[in-house]
């Protein structure tokens, strides 16, 4: 098993001793973490750091740390052109099943619920996140998934990183393969730019990635990306479980994934009449 596999971001990775001390410092963090997307609720647009700070009544290395914390975990992105953060897609999942809970019919979870009823595999949400893909939500079926929700995965050896990849503009691509070529730590992680180039225009006739063994010898997986209405690429959805099982199912799993696309253009989940609530979600490089 590849060890950035297995990776996980964590928030407050120093331990903090002192007992009622830590407790109280655990409930500031938390309360900060809720205003600060109460505050994104309200604003409805990308906001800098300083903004941030401000509007939280913090000092801003204070919201700098929050932020970085939050990036790292998926539930905060950051465009390094405007120095700004906007929530991510996996924030949506969190309460997607309260929706489902009180009759929402466009709920998020009840769409993956109903892609994995058809399909009867395994399926998987992920983000860019830096140099990385990273699981944001996971439907198990029967069987044995060696992925979870938080875990990050190569960009450019994965189905799912391969699908956000394909949306990205060349000189962003290029930047990124290298990006995840220098920071890869097996070889089997680093590919050849070139030939890479040839396997992202094939990802992007086709519509989809399919990869095998990367994650799990034995297993393969296919994921397409699922675009806002804007055509920006939120995120990615795919299906994976072991490779004669796929491969016999394919067809069955490409329609269910077509069909997962297609609900989510006519949903308000990732769409929105207002230009700068859509904005909050699209898809720009984390750094």
């Amino acid at each position: 098993m590849v060890q950035e596999g297995r990776a996980r971001a964590q928030i407050g990775t120093k331990t903090v001793r002192g007992g009622p001390a830590m407790t109280q410092r655990s409930i500031k963090s938390a309360e900060r973490t809720l205003r600060l997307f109460e505050l994104f609720s309200r604003r409805q647009e990308r906001l800098t750091v300083t903004e941030i700070a401000r509007g939280l009544g913090i000092p801003q290395p204070s919201a700098s740390m929050l932020l970085t914390n939050l990036a790292g975990l998926g539930y905060l992105e950051y465009d390094r052109f405007a120095r700004s953060y906007a929530p991510t897609i996996r924030v949506l999942l969190l309460g997607s099943w309260v929706g489902q809970r009180l009759g929402g019919r466009q709920s998020l979870v009840a769409l993956l619920e109903d892609l994995h009823q058809t399909v009867g595999e395994d399926i998987f949400v992920g983000i860019h996140n830096g140099a990385h893909a990273q699981i944001i939500q996971v439907e198990r079926g029967n069987h044995d998934l060696s992925i979870d929700s938080g875990q990050m995965y190569s960009l450019t050896c994965t189905s799912i990183g391969r699908v956000l990849l394909a949306s990205k503009p060349e000189a962003e691509l290029v930047r990124l393969v290298r990006r995840c070529n220098a920071e890869a730590t097996e070889s089997r992680s680093r590919v050849n730019e070139v030939a890479f180039m040839a396997v992202i225009e094939e990802v992007r006739r086709n519509g989809y990635a399919v990869t095998t063994g990367y994650v799990s010898a034995g297993r393969r997986s296919i994921a397409v990306p699922v675009p806002s209405r804007t055509g920006r690429v939120l995120f990615g959805i795919g299906v994976a479980g072991p490779i004669e099982r796929i491969e016999a199912k394919r067809e069955l799993i490409l329609q269910g994934l077509r069909a997962f696309q297609a609900a989510m253009l006519e949903s308000d989940v990732i769409n929105n009449d207002n230009a700068r609530a859509t904005d909050v979600l699209k898809d720009r490089t984390c750094a």
